[in-house]
């Protein structure tokens, strides 16, 4: 009996410690073949679009490849954030596992409400619905009141860009030979075997040239000077790595206010019903009134600069969401799309598709009111 268990816990063993060489071949594999893994997740993108017209296949079934297909560009990204040392630093560990849950989330919840409705019926996907609205309520909360996160786009993780972020910065490009002097001036191995600035600036002008030593090749050669030491620190910087701003006031409030802008929407649908105006309008104040509150302060980092961008151009989408969609916007839209497939040569190859598929999305919540 002992002896069987022994070899049992070898086998065991065997197999874990092979799991763990297989796992560690292949995050070495994907860290130093990012070209390669951004195609093979590119070729399963597109599998995912053309998979319901060239099949005839279930929109469920179609929406489980789609959410796989970032699912897999995640975890691709998490390991090449690992790799390169592009996770946030100013964040906890904890606080990057809520930002992966909720990406998680945002990655599945199309597929989930349309597995929930296809299981359970229309009681079953509203539950999903309200289930996913409150876990997402409940980590934005917490990332925001507790880690300090600051304004958090929707994804938290936006899927890394694989020609910028992981590409050497321009002073390692410039090679081996290159070095910075006491004063901080960039220096630059010269063919004769001496150091060499690369750059310098002309007492009486001011003006700042390249050195002759630190001329390109001629078939490289720009009239841009080489980017400086601050430069190249700025841009290499991924925007996920800046320091989140903390809010106060009525900034921390306008975030409040948007994370539970989703409750008050469906609450509200609850109440009042899914054509009534009422939803829409309190779900268009809340928005509004979150974004003055947080304009009200100018201290913000890129990316949360950008997102406040992204958040008052997301606003158009209320003319696609019902009852505005239903009574204004669908036969406009319609006879705008149909005449540009009348006009246009080829244009009925998309236009007929998607003025066939705007029913299905309009009935599916989480294209519609997903942020």
């Amino acid at each position: 009996m002992e002896a069987s268990s022994s070899s049992a816990c070898k086998t065991w063993e065997v197999i874990f410690e092979r799991y763990k060489q297989t796992w560690k071949w292949y995050e070495n594999w994907v860290s130093e073949n990012p070209e390669i893994v951004s195609q093979i997740e590119k070729t399963f993108r597109v599998f995912s679009y053309l998979l319901p017209g060239a099949v005839n296949v279930d929109t469920v079934v179609a929406e489980f490849v789609f959410s796989l297909s970032n699912l897999l560009v995640l975890f691709h990204d998490g390991i090449l954030r690992k790799a390169r040392g592009l996770t946030a630093p100013s964040l906890a560990i904890s606080a990057q596992r809520l930002m992966q849950w909720l990406t998680v989330i945002d990655h599945t919840e199309v597929f989930v409400e349309l597995a929930a409705s296809r299981c359970w019926g229309e009681a079953g996907r509203w539950f999903f619905i309200a289930l996913i609205q409150i876990l997402r309520s409940i980590f934005r909360l917490i990332l925001l009141l507790k880690h300090k996160a600051g304004v958090r786009s929707q994804p938290p993780l936006q899927p890394l860009n694989r020609d910028s972020d992981l590409k050497p910065s321009t002073t390692e490009a410039a090679g081996e030979g290159a070095d910075t002097s006491e004063t901080g001036e960039r220096l630059v191995l010269g063919m004769a075997g001496r150091t060499s600035r690369v750059t310098f600036r002309g007492e009486r002008s001011g003006r700042v040239v390249r050195s002759l030593d630190a001329t390109p090749n001629i078939h490289q050669r720009t009239w841009r000077l080489p980017p400086s030491e601050a430069e190249n620190e700025r841009d290499s910087t991924s925007l996920e790595n800046e320091q989140p701003t903390e809010l106060m006031g009525f900034p921390l409030a306008g975030e409040s206010l948007q994370i539970a802008r989703p409750l008050l929407h469906l609450t509200a649908l609850l109440v009042w019903g899914q054509s009534s105006w009422k939803p829409w309008l309190l779900s268009l104040a809340a928005d509004i009134a979150s974004l003055q509150m947080l304009k009200s302060s100018k201290r913000y980092n890129r990316s949360e600069r950008k997102e406040l961008s992204n958040r008052s151009t997301m606003l158009l989408l209320y003319l696609l969401r019902s009852p505005c969609y239903d009574r204004y916007t669908e036969s406009r839209l319609r006879a705008f799309l149909s005449g540009v497939s009348n006009t246009l040569p080829g244009a009925r190859l998309i236009m007929n598709p998607l003025i066939e598929y705007l029913p299905v999305w309009q009935r599916i919540y989480f294209y519609n009111w997903g942020r």
